[in-house]
């Protein structure tokens, strides 16, 4: 059983053009970790934000604009290896699980600790689920109609809480999925977004694939 969930969310800021050598590994910086943590019976126990100051250059302007996060912002703040180390030492020991909203964080990640050869706290290392991809399956849609965050809080009848695109509550808001799908309301959710998809066609009943269900609790409970 993991002693702990941690879930995460990475805003990022793309390296210029110009840094043909640093964007043939990565394409982005990350510029603010946000994250929650879990107990053992997925409560929310502590949450977690820190600015990350990029190498490569200024916060761009639809960066600012989409996230509200300013060169003033991040002026201060850790290069990314000091940065990832502060959040290892956060994330602490012990058998942990991460989750992510796709693959896109662990993949930005990776990419730029080999770019700025930083190594990563053990738990970062370990095993990742993209619970986004999980959750798409679980309620009954295929990969390419996977959710966006907002929508999927939508169809589980909860309000996105904070605001969108800033990394904490990305993070947070994403944990209540997890939360919900293992207090056992999965087949209310698939339901919901069933008629939203299909509504000439709904007639009550839920999309949900409960072998599925079953085999996923099973996992978590693991």
């Amino acid at each position: 059983m993991y002693e702990s969930h941690i879930f995460l969310d990475f805003e990022m800021n793309p390296i210029p053009r110009t840094c043909r050598e640093a964007r043939e590994i990565a394409r982005a910086e990350i510029v603010e970790i946000g994250a929650v943590k879990l107990d053992k019976d997925y409560q929310l126990v502590d949450r977690y934000s820190r600015f990350v100051k990029p190498q490569y250059g200024p916060i761009q302007r639809h960066i600012t604009e989409l996230t509200g996060i300013t060169d003033a912002d991040v002026a201060d703040a850790e290069p990314f290896e000091a940065a990832i180390a502060a959040f290892g030492a956060w994330m602490g020991g012990g058998h942990t699980r991460v989750y992510s909203w796709s693959r896109s964080d662990q993949r930005q990640l990776f990419d730029e600790s080999w770019l700025k050869e930083a190594e990563l706290p053990t738990p970062l290392e370990g095993r990742w689920m993209d619970f986004q991809a999980v959750y798409t399956r679980l309620i009954g849609l295929s990969g390419a109609n996977s959710l966006s965050l907002k929508h999927a809080l939508g169809a589980a009848a909860c309000t996105f809480e904070g605001e969108a695109h800033r990394a904490v509550h990305d993070a947070e808001n994403s944990a209540t999925l997890l939360q919900l799908v293992k207090a056992g309301r999965l087949q209310e959710q698939a339901g919901a977004v069933w008629a939203a998809l299909h509504p000439e066609k709904h007639h009550g009943s839920s999309l949900g694939d409960n072998a599925a269900l079953q085999a996923y609790l099973a996992q978590l409970n693991s």
